[in-house]
């Protein structure tokens, strides 16, 4: 973990581990990330423990928060505790984000084609959230980039293979970009089981097979961890935390116990 990354309580510095079967995926990570997905797929808060992870790599990361279609779960809602991790968080207007063709700041477009370290870009869900790379995706190398479409098999119109590829196609007319790799992120949050873990697995696979696109990596809490046999999983497996919580449940006592800020 960096020195700067600054943890208050120190027994905490025990250190979750974020990543496993990852070794060969992390090195031949692309410096472009983007996240894309159907509404409610959890892709901001995948792409927010995912700038952490690099962050806790001793990696320089940049997130820029393009979602304006849900106003909660959003990558913004996390300012405060990535900005103290380190982590240059990048958010756009929202009156330039919600016109009929959304531009990209200049800010944001330094980070992708000039700046340094790695760069997150959390796109808003569905074909409508993700057409704001249109005006750039000519100008993005092929090869220079990981565009992971976040899969939750448990959320609607993403239940079926025929479901998500359509929804895939649809995603990349919008974007301009073509999908690289599938996340699995199937969860009922509270009452996932392995089961669930394993069913989206299935699905990504499925899907794969249909489109070419492979597995990035299987996403899921560290309370699954303890039911989910990731030794025997062929994919990356990332652990991540609730980070993006509804207004409501921040006064609950919910969301991160290793990072206060």
């Amino acid at each position: 973990m960096p020195s700067d990354i600054k943890v208050n309580n120190p027994v905490e510095k025990r250190a979750l581990k974020r990543w496993f079967n990852a070794d060969g995926f992390l090195s031949s990570l692309r410096r472009v990330n983007i996240f894309c997905g159907g509404y409610g797929s959890g892709k901001s808060e995948i792409a927010v423990n995912f700038a952490i992870s690099l962050r806790e790599e001793g990696k320089g990361v940049s997130i820029a928060d393009l979602d304006v279609v849900n106003p909660y779960f959003r990558s913004r809602e996390a300012r405060k505790l990535l900005e103290g991790l380190g982590i240059n968080v990048l958010v756009p207007p929202e009156e330039v984000m919600a016109s009929d063709l959304p531009m990209l700041q200049p800010e944001i477009k330094g980070a992708l084609f000039a700046g340094e370290g790695f760069v997150v870009l959390d796109l808003g869900g569905d074909p409508v959230g993700a057409r704001v790379m249109a005006t750039i995706a000519s100008g993005i190398e092929p090869f220079g980039f990981n565009c992971f479409f976040v899969l939750n098999s448990r959320r609607p119109f993403t239940r079926t293979v025929k479901e998500v590829v359509e929804l895939i196609k649809e995603i990349e007319n919008s974007s301009g970009l073509q999908i690289t790799h599938i996340v699995v992120n199937s969860h009922l949050i509270e009452e996932t089981t392995s089961l669930v873990i394993e069913e989206g697995i299935e699905l990504a696979e499925m899907v794969g097979l249909k489109t070419g696109k492979p597995i990035g990596f299987v996403a899921l809490e560290q309370r699954v961890l303890e039911d989910f046999a990731f030794e025997m999983c062929p994919y990356p497996v990332l652990v991540i935390e609730r980070l993006l919580l509804k207004p409501w449940e921040k006064g609950e006592g919910l969301g991160p116990q290793r990072f206060r800020i």
